[in-house]
């Protein structure tokens, strides 16, 4: 009793979060009361809401005089509240706990068919749901926060979470909806797997629409998404010595996705492991995916053309093996950068134009990168109005196609193109459209490309300021991700601001690290 005492003096009627209970009580809430739900609360208003909520007389009958004890916990209240509840609303909530997100009264129908309209009304006025406010759209539900939801979802069988995940996944695909399908059937399987650790029907199931909705987010270029999905379909594939094709070609698309984010080592590291289970099961479009992205990283990070040139050999007899003209464009579009990078332009002609001529008229993507790659050709053979005419051809497909990577990279090339033809004002708002864009994708690599020739043009306008900050930009994120392709023609760009600067000194301090960098880039 004296150390309740104590606690309890901790709180005094006046304090800001005893009179937060009271309030929240709308007057049902007594002194004494309200002082324990403060103290047990240690002043967190979450707590305090959550617990009064539970005391009100709805929860201890009409008359509002039941027993009434404060939980410990905040799972303690959100429990004891729902165990108050009458029956069938408590069983309409616990079936609504599975929707990830916000959910309507008819999707509510496949967990529950017999849920109606009323009783929705009756959880939200119990503060069980919220109304999910979207301008324009029908009317929607969620859960009222996290921790309700987990307690509400954690009362709910192993058995009966697997059969209605299942039911929202099945509506979900017949909408079209696979990506959010995924999700559900990755909860279905983690409770399948709960009740039969050898059962593996649902669990494959889930791995295989990860797999697909991994796929589906990286093509998008969200790569982050992509890792997420990939990483928990490898999580759910089972153990490791039994991973085949399917888990190389997880491994291939994760790869992918660490690359567009330039994170080149783990990259790597994810690539080489799809490489050796494909080889094991002879899967070729693991091995088509895998080997390309591997050969760019050997031209860009390792800065060793030669390995390039093998990997991507590779990557194209594979693709052909595959017999996939998809496949087969994409391989080829990187291997044309071995012959580039050593400055043969035109044998890259020849290897572009082929992929150009292959490319399956739905492939739009591989259209405006073939296009774009021709450009960047004929950039470097001087043949400037040719290459406008390439990119401006690609542009307009990316723009139509709304791929938003497609856009910014065609962007950025073009503008580089009217710089050159001595056009720098038209060319930048080329330039910010394509910055931004890589910015918003995350896209580090092609973001300091972006910059850096943005710099280019700043300098060629006279904008020296602007000029050193995109240069420098581009030198300090090509450092941080281990490129090597980019700091010897940034280097020596900054050496010619710095000379426009009238610091010969510091422009030979600059040139020298541009012969340095080009000593360790791609050879």
């Amino acid at each position: 009793m004296q150390a309740r005492a104590a606690r309890s003096s901790w709180f005094s009627p006046g304090d800001e979060s005893v009179q937060l209970a009271r309030h929240a009580g709308g007057g049902h809430i007594g002194e004494v009361e309200a002082i324990e739900i403060a103290e047990r609360a240690g002043g967190n208003p979450y707590f305090i809401i959550e617990t009064t909520g539970m005391l009100m007389p709805s929860s201890v009958g009409a008359d509002g005089h039941g027993p009434r004890s404060v939980p410990p916990t905040v799972q303690a209240v959100v429990s004891a509240r729902l165990d108050a509840m009458e029956p069938r609303l408590r069983d309409l909530a616990r079936r609504a706990s599975v929707f990830r997100y916000a959910f309507d009264v008819n999707e509510l129908r496949f967990v529950d068919e017999d849920a109606t309209a009323e009783e929705v009304q009756q959880l939200e006025d119990a503060e069980i749901l919220v109304r999910d406010q979207q301008p324009g759209a029908l009317q929607r539900w969620r859960m009222r926060h996290s921790t309700l939801k987990d307690v509400v979802y954690g009362s709910l069988s192993k058995r009966e979470r697997e059969r209605l995940h299942q039911r929202v996944a099945q509506s979900l695909l017949d909408s079209g909806h696979p990506s959010l399908a995924a999700d559900h059937l990755e909860l279905a399987a983690a409770a399948s797997l709960d009740l039969d650790p050898n059962n593996r029907v649902l669990p494959d199931r889930a791995v295989d629409a990860l797999l697909i909705a991994g796929d589906r987010a990286r093509r998008r270029m969200e790569s982050r998404t992509a890792i997420d999905r990939y990483q928990r379909a490898l999580a759910m594939a089972g153990q490791e010595a039994r991973w085949a094709a399917r888990e190389a070609r997880i491994l291939a698309g994760m790869g992918e996705a660490h690359y567009w984010l330039g994170e080149y080592a783990t990259a790597s590291t994810a690539l080489n492991r799809a490489v050796e289970i494909g080889e094991a099961c002879q899967d070729a479009f693991a091995l088509a995916l895998a080997l390309r992205f591997l050969g760019d990283i050997a031209i860009n990070f390792e800065a060793d053309v030669d390995k390039a040139e093998r990997l991507l050999n590779r990557s194209v007899l594979a693709a052909e093996e595959l017999g996939d003209p998809w496949a087969i464009v994409r391989s080829l579009l990187f291997a044309g950068w071995v012959p580039w990078t050593r400055q043969r332009f035109d044998e890259s002609e020849r290897v572009w134009r082929r992929a150009l001529s292959l490319v399956d008229p739905k492939d739009q993507w591989a259209r405006v990168r073939a296009l774009t790659a021709l450009s960047i050709n004929r950039s470097e053979m001087r043949d400037l109005e040719a290459a406008l005419q390439l990119i401006e051809e690609a542009r307009t497909i990316a723009e139509e196609t709304g791929d938003q990577f497609s856009v910014a990279n065609t962007l950025v090339q073009k503008a580089r193109l009217l710089d050159d033809l001595g056009r720098g004002a038209e060319a930048l708002p080329c330039f910010d459209r394509g910055v931004s864009i890589f910015g918003g994708l995350g896209a580090r690599w092609e973001m300091a490309d972006a910059r850096a020739a943005r710099g280019i043009a700043y300098r060629n306008l006279g904008r020296l300021d602007q000029a050193e900050e995109d240069l420098r930009f581009a030198i300090r994120t090509a450092e941080e991700l281990g490129d090597r392709q980019l700091p010897p023609w940034t280097w020596r760009n900054l050496a010619e601001v710095a000379e426009l600067r009238g610091d010969k000194a510091a422009a030979e301090e600059l040139l020298k690290r541009s012969r340095d960098a080009e000593s360790r880039g791609p050879h």
